[in-house]
């Protein structure tokens, strides 16, 4: 739960691929009681580069902190906090959800409201994907726990700017 005067805040982070790159930044976050909420790496269309993206928590003084610190590490080419309201911005989501004959139709009609994609069937269970917002997720999972999701695997936010 947040303090009051807190936020949420995506930072962007371009770093060289060199190994242990993800190790120094989880570092700098524990080493001052920053609290990631959630963090997505994945290599850019340069592969020499990987685009991290952190969700953390806190207020404006937290948040400039966190960009001078990152900036000063090693193997980082550039830090922006990325303004929501100029970015497009997505989770993943695949649930794992027990499926019966009995409410097997209802599984595929929250799925189709949902416009999520039906991977996998099998007697016992269903697997179905969504990309949205977080909220959108939330809302997706909502409908589905009262059906014994089995599983979930869950992205952080991943985003670009549009500017």
């Amino acid at each position: 739960m947040q303090e009051a005067g807190e936020k949420e805040y995506l930072v962007s982070v371009l770093a060289k691929n060199n190994p242990g790159v993800l190790l120094r930044i989880s570092g700098l976050f524990s080493r001052r009681c920053y609290n990631i909420l959630s963090i997505v790496a994945a290599q850019t269309e340069n592969t020499e580069y990987s685009r991290i993206l952190i969700v953390v928590s806190g207020d404006d003084r937290i948040v400039r902190q966190v960009d001078k610190q990152l900036s000063k590490l090693e193997d980082i080419e550039e830090v922006h906090v990325l303004d929501k309201e100029h970015a497009v911005i997505r989770e993943h989501l695949l649930l794992k959800v027990e499926r019966t004959p009995e409410n097997s139709d209802k599984l595929v009609a929250i799925a189709d409201v949902f416009h999520a994609n039906i991977l996998n069937v099998s007697p016992h269970s269903m697997i179905v994907e969504l990309t949205g917002s977080a909220s959108t997720l939330d809302s997706f999972i909502e409908l589905y726990t009262p059906y014994h999701i089995q599983k979930i695997l869950r992205t952080g936010s991943m985003a670009l700017a549009t500017d």
